[in-house]
């Protein structure tokens, strides 16, 4: 596990930010204050040369619930079904940034990274990061994304039959994670992802082949090491992670109605992203989106939006 946080933390390290983001993550820290112990930037806008030229996705890692959401059931939320997103812009500059950005608690985050029921964190981080900003707590980031990435290719590596390179079991295990999606992405985006940071795989599979924690060769690729009863209890495993994943993605997706700038409008343009089901948004929807969002989401199942 050393090695592997080492890796992460030098990954986490590197400087090839998209410019502004650094705008963001102070506007961040200046709406919450003390209570911001690290801002990690993921998911595409990572790769991109501009922060304008989408919605950049941050992950804010706070020292504790109480102290951002006060005693209400915001913090409550957070803790039973994290994480809370929220929605962000800045207009002290030229472009404007904008960035939906999820809260953890640092100690929480750690946890949830290594629990192999629900991949939403560790199937994320696991993935190419960069930390932006950090008040002392960078050795547990990297820890913490060491253990997603052992608890993300242990929970993948059964599946595999055959000898697999970085490309391929990473490509399997990426598409595997989609499958718990409301609505999976197609095919092509697994190996998509993978081939835009294919060094970074190379090296993660690298690590984790030499330090016994994936079995492989010396050439670094993966090995099965499970017969064919021990792939059919991880595909039950995994069968188990599509049905609890697509409703825990749901609740987090209604949620986000009401933690949300505009949260309905969000809400309703992410499921006509995945689905192709559009539903206009009325103002009572906007008025008041966390009693609206239930109603929504009977409509939305009716008209074929999640499977």
């Amino acid at each position: 596990m050393t090695r592997l946080a080492d890796f992460m933390a030098a990954d986490l390290a590197r400087q090839d930010l998209p410019p502004g983001v650094e705008r963001l993550a102070e506007a961040i820290i200046t709406r919450h204050g003390a209570a911001v112990r690290a801002i990690v930037l993921y998911g595409s806008c990572r790769r991109k040369t501009d922060a304008s030229e989408g919605l950049v996705d941050l992950l804010v890692l706070v020292s504790s619930y109480r102290q951002v959401h006060g005693f209400g059931p915001t913090a409550l939320l957070n803790r039973l079904l994290p994480p809370n997103v929220y929605y962000l812009e800045t207009d002290d500059g030229d472009p404007r940034l904008r960035c939906k950005y999820a809260i953890v608690s640092e100690r929480h985050f750690s946890r949830l990274c290594r629990q192999p029921g629900d991949r939403y964190f560790w199937a994320r981080f696991s993935q190419p990061a960069r930390l932006i900003v950090d008040h002392g707590v960078g050795d547990r980031v990297a820890v913490a994304r060491a253990e997603a990435a052992v608890t993300f290719a242990r929970a993948c590596q059964p599946l595999i039959s055959e000898v697999a390179d970085a490309e391929t079991f990473w490509t399997h295990a990426i598409r595997t994670s989609y499958g718990c999606e409301l609505r999976p992405e197609s095919p092509a985006a697994a190996r998509t992802l993978v081939e835009h940071d294919p060094e970074y795989w190379r090296a993660l599979t690298a690590v984790l082949v030499s330090s016994k924690i994936l079995p492989g060769d010396d050439a670094g690729r993966v090995q099965p090491g499970a017969g064919r009863f021990g792939r059919v209890l991880t595909r039950l495993g995994w069968a188990r992670r599509r049905v609890g994943g697509k409703i825990t993605n749901l609740g987090r997706l209604f949620k986000a109605a009401g933690t949300f700038t505009n949260g309905i409008d969000y809400l309703l343009w992410k499921v006509e992203r995945h689905s192709g089901v559009r539903v206009e948004p009325t103002d009572r929807m906007r008025r008041h989106p966390r009693l609206a969002a239930w109603g929504l989401a009977w409509r939305l199942w009716r008209q074929g939006a999640f499977r």
